[in-house]
C-alpha cells in the first residue's frame, strides 16, 4: 500500500518566563552602560515577549518537552516511533548528532535517529525527508523535534544606537522546542503533506551567520555570536518567497485564499504582514507568534502550530501552509491537509 506522511500530533515546549523588551534594554545597559530609549526593539520589530532556556536546559532537553507533548497529543507511545530526527541551528555538541542524545533521554530505542539542519528550513527540511521515509516504506512513525538555544549567541556588547539597529536581529532570539509526529496514511486518502517545495540561493549565505564550530573560526570567541543584515534578508525574503509559494499552490491546485492557516517563519511582525499580503494569505488566516515568543528559528513552525491546537484551529481537514525563509538563502514551502 502506498503511503504518505500525515501530522497525528504537534507539541511546543517555552523555556522559563517571558522576557520583556525592557528585561533586553535592562541587560544592555547592565553589560555596557548604555541605554537604550524609547522602546526601539519592540518598535522596530513587534517582538514584545521571548523565552530563554534556563542555564542547566540543553537544546535536547526542549527538543525532548516538546516531543513529549506532541506524541502525548497523538496518543502514541516512544516504541512506536522508528524514525526521528532533530532540526535546528542549534546543537548540544559537535560530534555526534544531537538526535542521538534526544533519543537517550526520550528512551526511543526503536528508532533510527539523525539531525537535519538547514538554519531556519531546518524543521521544514526534517518533514521532507520524514514524508520520504513514509512515501518510501522505510517509516511508519516518524517524530521531528527542534530545540534552538539561540540566546548563546546574542552578542550584549551593545554601545550605541548603531550597535543597536545592527543588531536587531539577535536581540529579538528566543529559546523553544518544538515537536511534530507523523505517521503513514494511505496516499488516496485526502489529509497528509501535499508536495514540498524548496529553493536554495547560495550566493547569499554571507546575509546571516554564525561563523564560530567550523573549519573556518573553530574556536573564535568573536565570530560565535549571530550576526545579520536585515535589510537584506527582508528583501530577499520579499523578492523570493511569494513566487515560489504560488508554484507550490498551483501544484496542488490551491489558491492563496483556500489556504485556511498559515504558519510561516517568524522574523518580525512586519515580514509576516508583508509576506501575506504579497502572497494573497486573508487577514486572519497567519499564526503569529514572533511577538510574545520572539525569533526560534527553526522552531517558528512547529510553535505556530502548538499555537493553533490550543486555539482548536487543527481541525480535520483543514488546508494547512508551512513557509520559511532561512540563512543561505533558502525556501521551504510545505502544504498539507490535516
Amino acid at each position: 500500500m502506498s503511503l504518505k506522511a500525515a501530522i497525528a500530533g504537534v507539541g511546543a515546549y517555552r523555556p522559563g518566563c517571558p522576557v520583556t523588551t525592557e528585561d533586553i534594554h535592562r541587560k544592555i545597559y547592565d553589560t555596557t552602560g548604555y541605554r537604550v530609549k524609547n522602546a526601539l526593539v519592540e518598535r522596530l520589530t513587534g517582538v514584545r515577549t521571548r523565552h530563554y532556556r534556563g542555564s542547566d536546559e540543553q537544546s535536547s532537553d526542549l527538543a525532548v518537552n516538546a516531543a513529549v507533548c506532541a506524541m502525548e497529543r497523538a496518543g502514541v507511545s516512544v516504541e512506536e516511533i522508528d524514525l526521528l530526527i532533530f532540526a535546528a541551528c542549534s546543537q548540544d555538541v559537535t560530534e555526534p548528532a544531537t538526535a542521538n542524545i534526544v533519543q537517550e533521554k526520550l528512551g526511543a530505542k526503536n528508532a533510527q535517529v539523525l539531525d537535519v539542519k538547514n538554519a531556519c528550513n531546518s524543521f521544514l527540511s526534517a518533514l521532507d525527508v520524514a514524508d520520504s521515509h513514509i512515501r518510501a516504506g522505510k517509516s511508519q512513525r516518524a517524530l521531528v523535534t527542534v530545540g534552538e538555544t539561540l540566546s548563546l549567541g546574542i552578542d550584549w556588547n551593545i554601545r550605541s544606537s548603531a550597535d543597536v539597529k545592527s543588531r536587531i536581529g539577535s536581540l529579538t532570539l528566543g529559546d523553544a522546542g518544538g515537536a511534530v509526529v507523523l505517521e503513514g496514511v494511505p496516499a488516496e486518502e485526502g489529509r497528509g503533506l501535499l508536495a514540498t517545495g524548496f529553493r536554495s540561493y547560495g550566493e547569499k549565505w554571507r546575509l546571516a551567520t554564525v561563523l564560530s564550530g567550523g573549519s573556518m573560526y573553530r574556536f573564535s570567541e568573536e565570530h560565535s555570536f549571530f550576526r545579520c543584515q536585515p535589510k537584506g534578508l527582508r528583501d530577499a525574503a520579499y523578492e523570493l518567497i511569494p513566487n515560489i509559494v504560488k508554484e507550490v499552490l498551483d501544484s496542488v491546485g490551491w489558491k492563496a485564499e483556500d489556504v485556511d492557516l498559515c504558519c510561516g517563519h517568524q522574523v518580525t511582525k512586519e515580514m509576516i504582514c508583508g509576506l501575506s499580503k504579497r502572497i494573497g494569505i486573508p487577514t486572519g488566516r497567519q499564526m503569529v507568534t514572533v511577538t510574545e515568543c520572539g525569533n526560534t528559528a527553526a522552531a517558528s513552525i512547529p510553535l505556530c502550530l502548538d499555537q493553533a491546537y490550543e486555539q482548536g484551529r487543527l481541525t480535520r481537514g483543514a488546508k494547512v501552509l508551512l513557509v520559511g525563509g532561512a540563512a543561505g538563502f533558502s525556501v521551504g514551502v510545505v502544504p498539507l491537509i490535516l
